[in-house]
């Protein structure tokens, strides 16, 4: 952040100079706290960062340090015709609205986030089948099937697949994200191998790993493993998402491990990283809606925040629970307990 003027800590309860030389994502948990709906940050300032071209005006909520009603402009700034940041002026409009006004905004703001999620579930579902289409495509282009590819071109394209993986995830986590907040999330219950399960989870996250210089392995499912009752598709997108976590948390040259295993009336399932391990400071909040620690913004600032909101969800729905263990530095191990036979209602 360049500047900041002292209306500022007013707002946001942050001295200008805890600020001011820093990256705006350092202070992306704090200011985020801020925020009636978490999500509003991300809107307002992490998403338009980086665009060159619009402005936007917006009016927003925040409840700490003190309730405000603040109208935010925000614009693009230029030197010379270089894009160099951008400004946000805002104006504490909390004063000028009466009760009435209030209500109306109150009801539209209702109306705007109904729109909202319907737009986010249709668009989903409208990226998704391309964007695996050209995922699947990479892979081919990758596994070696094409030796021409080499040097700079496969590092491009290499950039691209990790691009079009994380974009995906993200696609799938707002889908799972709007059917939680509405209420609307099913679960389609089978009798289910999960070491079935497992074996596809590490096959797709197969090419990630490789990229990124990290083993990952599984051994496969003990054979006395009973099926279990339960949503395959929505458990395996849990365990995907935990893969997927602990190969982008961890360096070059570690490792991700994968077990399961009996335990009376349960089956354990144990993703086990050798990456950069949680802070003290941010376990009890890991599984908050959006979020993130700095240490993982730093490693990975384009996710969004929701894939440990969602496991912990659906696991719930399964009778189950989810856990870590971590220490900074030394990895994380997340383990997943259902039971063999889940209810049916």
């Amino acid at each position: 952040m360049k500047a900041a003027s002292r209306r500022f800590q007013d707002f946001f309860g942050l001295e200008p100079s805890e600020v001011i030389g820093q990256p705006i994502n350092a202070a992306a948990e704090r200011l985020g706290k801020c925020f009636a709906e978490p999500i509003t940050y991300h809107e307002v300032v992490g998403y338009p960062l980086h665009d060159q071209e619009h402005e936007f005006i917006r009016d927003i909520e925040i409840i700490a340090p003190q309730r405000r009603l603040l109208q935010i402009l925000s614009s693009p700034v230029r030197s010379g015709g270089v894009f160099i940041g951008r400004l946000w002026l805002m104006h504490d409009v909390t004063s000028d609205r009466d009760i009435t006004e209030l209500k109306i905004q109150y009801r539209g703001a209702r109306g705007a986030d109904e729109l909202k999620s319907k737009f986010l579930t249709v668009v989903s579902h409208q990226m998704r089948t391309p964007l695996n289409a050209v995922r699947w495509n990479m892979e081919l282009l990758l596994s070696g099937s094409y030796p021409s590819i080499q040097g700079e071109a496969k590092e491009m394209l290499q950039d691209a697949y990790r691009a079009i993986v994380n974009g995906i995830s993200i696609v799938d986590d707002m889908m799972f994200a709007v059917d939680i907040e509405q209420r609307t999330l099913r679960l389609d219950r089978a009798e289910t191998d999960i070491g079935d399960v497992l074996t596809q989870v590490v096959h797709d996250a197969a090419r990630s790993a490789e990229l990124k210089g990290v083993t990952l392995k599984f051994a496969g499912a003990p054979p006395n493993l009973p099926k279990l009752f339960l949503d395959g598709d929505k458990i395996g997108k849990v365990f995907a998402r935990l893969v997927d976590n602990a190969i982008k948390y961890t360096p070059a040259g570690g490792s991700v491990q994968v077990t399961v295993r009996n335990d009376g009336a349960r089956v354990l399932v144990a993703v086990r990283d050798t990456g950069i391990g949680i802070l003290d400071k941010d376990k009890p909040r890991i599984f908050e809606r959006f979020f993130r620690s700095t240490k993982a913004i730093a490693l990975n600032p384009d996710a969004s925040g929701l894939g440990l909101y969602i496991s912990r969800f659906i696991v719930a729905a399964h009778e189950g629970t989810i856990r870590f263990d971590s220490t900074e530095g030394q990895g994380a191990t997340f383990t997943v307990t259902l039971p063999k036979r889940a209810s049916t209602h």
